[in-house]
């Protein structure tokens, strides 16, 4: 019986590897995921990740006796609002900051003395001249079909501008009838499994929840912390490089890490006393966040390891790109909950 399980498992292991390998091979199924991905995928994550941040005023709203419709509406209308509003309100600031930091990215380019300094520091972990060789020939790529790219920036204005549309499309309807999707999906289950799906799609909006929330209030606290660090050790442009933390924080454990890219070598130009404040700063918030931020925000909700965090966005960013990262960890609670309650039953 042992030996029959053995080679049982074997051979579903073996038939998943076939199985996977087969589907390499199908570019038009490749091209079809694309496809799908993104027209449809990818302002669904935005949707659901957007749901989670306004459901509790929309939830205010229909506990106060307003209708599932009216509520939506209204949340969707304050929430559009809101971010119009803020983004009205620190889009002169953000832009000043913007024009000073391409200013200040010029005159470094421009000091060629400072540059070379950089460069030097630089090429002795990075191939500074062969990413420079890609850059040129890029560039010079890019000139000669000028046309051509003007065609795909009007197309990708117009994606985006309906990939917008769509979003709030979906978000109107998970406001409105997010509560009956679980009704629904139990429905059509079989009487046997319904308990089963019902645990599983419980957890699975308890883990959305967690993890949409807990990134947000991660995201919020890192911007801060950077702010108040880079107004205290003199980095210019203190807001704008905390609102670029804020957005990429909610990419786990790497978007952190690419926020500091522009910093770092702002503070290089501005000598080593400065680079030495940053990395400092660096450190003391890296501390926090991984010592007090997400373990008192994230870790009871997601409940998983740190490390298996780290290699999953790693992963996911090389399979993927930041969409996948933004995506993985929640995936994974998920699948690790449904497994634990697969095993549970059995």
């Amino acid at each position: 019986m042992f030996k029959n399980n053995i080679l049982r498992n074997l051979l579903i292991i073996n038939l998943v590897f076939l199985g996977i390998i087969l589907f390499g091979k199908m570019l038009f199924i490749h091209k079809l995921i694309k496809i799908i991905s993104k027209s449809f995928l990818i302002p669904l994550v935005f949707s659901v990740f957007l749901f989670y941040i306004i459901k509790p005023l929309n939830t205010l709203f229909v506990k106060n006796g307003l209708k599932a419709t009216a509520s939506a509406l209204l949340t969707l209308t304050l929430g559009l609002s809101i971010t119009i509003g803020v983004i009205t309100f620190f889009s002169n600031y953000i832009a000043i900051e913007f024009n000073g930091i391409i200013k200040e990215l010029t005159d470094i380019v421009k000091n060629q003395d400072s540059m070379n300094n950089i460069l030097n520091k630089i090429n002795s972990v990075i191939p500074t001249l062969g990413i420079y060789r890609t850059f040129t020939k890029m560039a010079n790529t890019y000139m000669q079909n000028l046309v051509q790219n003007l065609l795909l920036a009007v197309n990708y204005t117009i994606y985006t501008f309906s990939t917008l549309f769509l979003v709030l499309i979906i978000l109107f309807y998970l406001l409105k009838d997010g509560h009956k999707f679980k009704d629904k999906i139990i429905y059509t289950v079989p009487k046997k499994y319904k308990e089963f799906v019902l645990k599983a799609l419980i957890d699975s909006d308890r883990i959305l929840d967690a993890y949409v929330t807990g990134q947000a209030k991660v995201a919020i606290c890192l911007s801060i912390m950077i702010f108040v660090a880079y107004k205290i050790i003199g980095i210019p442009n203190a807001l704008l490089f905390s609102s670029i933390t804020f957005i990429l924080a909610f990419i786990p454990f790497i978007g952190f890490f690419i926020s500091m890219i522009i910093p770092t070598i702002l503070a290089l130009s501005m000598g080593f006393f400065m680079f030495g404040k940053l990395v400092i700063v660096f450190i003391i918030i890296q501390t926090l966040k991984g010592r007090v931020v997400v373990p008192s925000i994230m870790s009871k909700a997601m409940n998983i390891h740190p490390l298996t965090d780290i290699f999953l966005v790693i992963g996911a960013v090389a399979v993927g790109g930041p969409l996948a990262a933004f995506t993985i960890v929640p995936t994974y609670a998920i699948i690790k909950t449904i497994f634990s309650k697969l095993y549970e039953g059995n």
